[in-house]
């Protein structure tokens, strides 16, 4: 599609990710002169009924912390959603990298509750939140943007799945997603936990080396991020496990997280952690492993 005008406006420029849903291109608008993202789906069965819910989902949203969807259109068999173009690098790369100190992953954090609250607010629960999804911009506020909307479930319309079946990510689902019951926004919570654990801890407690054995390590009580990070404040890695709770009534509420968060960002180092490679290479190396090939979500760059 490089070089094609698409919808009769967006010059594609250049290719700028993969997944399991399509391609994303990085393109101009030419009527209102500004880059944007375009994310082109082959039109086939269950993708299409998707695009069109990630579509829903977005169109209700309009927040800061939440990447803006533009347009919707269909050219050549392709869904063409064309979204704002934002400039940075996943949490996913930059946690694999090491190159977040941990009050940059407490407001992080503290902007996502501020998205995810918003969303919940609007009946949409995302059902995908794990690092890949997140959008880190730089010098910027909020920091970071949430995007891919793409199994996000909506509260007041029928479901695209049937009962029993699971979508999602797997090393990041809550244990009711993974066993294809109803998620609300405790799943949401539990996902955002389990982010942020993975992002301070360094190591993701469910992943393992083949979806199956993820999948048995779902809904097992992680160790205390207490254990992994001493150095943390002890509310902080309290409310972070706490979300872990394999069922949903037993977790906090997305406000208690976003307020153990901000109570604690001034306690949190603002310095670049001593390198944990042993542990940090996980992000990258087990990405494929750990997700359901139908449903593995599309991010606006590669993975290393």
């Amino acid at each position: 599609m490089v070089g094609s005008l698409v919808l009769n406006r967006f010059l594609i420029e250049r290719r700028i990710g993969s997944g399991g849903f399509g391609v994303v291109y990085e393109a101009w608008d030419g009527r209102l002169e500004r880059p944007v993202a375009v994310k082109a789906i082959e039109q086939r069965g269950e993708a299409g009924r998707r695009v069109l819910r990630e579509a829903q989902a977005a169109a209700r949203l309009n927040h800061p912390g939440i990447v803006t969807l533009y347009e919707m259109g269909e050219e050549d068999g392709n869904a063409l959603l064309v979204t704002e173009l934002v400039e940075g690098s996943t949490l996913a790369r930059l946690a694999h990298n090491g190159e977040l100190c941990d009050r940059e992953i407490g407001e992080i954090g503290a902007d996502l509750c501020e998205a995810l609250d918003h969303a919940h607010s609007r009946g949409v629960v995302h059902r995908d939140i794990k690092p890949q999804n997140v959008q880190v911009i730089d010098d910027a506020e909020p920091r970071a943007k949430l995007m891919d909307f793409g199994v996000a479930h909506l509260a007041d319309d029928a479901p695209l799945t049937a009962a029993g079946d699971v979508v999602g990510t797997l090393a990041y689902m809550s244990p009711e997603q993974a066993e294809g019951k109803a998620a609300g926004p405790e799943a949401d919570v539990y996902s955002l936990a389990l982010t942020l654990y993975e992002c301070w801890s360094g190591e993701n407690p469910h992943r393992r080396a083949t979806p199956a054995a993820t999948a048995r390590a779902i809904g097992a009580r992680a160790r205390a991020l207490r254990r992994l990070r001493p150095d943390l404040p002890r509310e902080l890695s309290d409310t972070v496990d706490a979300c872990l709770a394999p069922r949903p009534n037993h977790r906090p509420s997305l406000e208690a997280l976003g307020t153990a968060i901000d109570d604690s960002l001034e306690q949190l180092a603002d310095h670049l952690p001593e390198p944990r490679g042993h542990v940090l290479t996980r992000f990258g190396a087990l990405a494929a492993a750990a997700t359901l090939g139908g449903f593995l979500a599309l991010h606006g760059a590669a993975l290393p």
